[in-house]
């Protein structure tokens, strides 16, 4: 199973791709401007999210 939770480093990096208007950052292991595609998203334990406007960072 896993864990969602709001990660402060995430939302962070979040805000700056917004600031940006660019998607990547190094500190998330998937950027996407709208809502990732969960097919992405690999089944591991904890995974941090953080969105601002419509960009949004996962790290696992």
């Amino acid at each position: 199973m896993t864990t969602w939770f709001t990660s402060p480093e995430a939302v962070a990096a979040a805000k700056r791709m917004a600031a940006a208007k660019a998607v990547g950052d190094p500190v998330c292991s998937l950027a996407a401007v709208g809502q990732p595609n969960p097919n992405l998203v690999p089944h591991v334990r904890r995974i941090g999210i953080g969105h601002y406007d419509n960009y949004w960072c996962l790290i696992w």
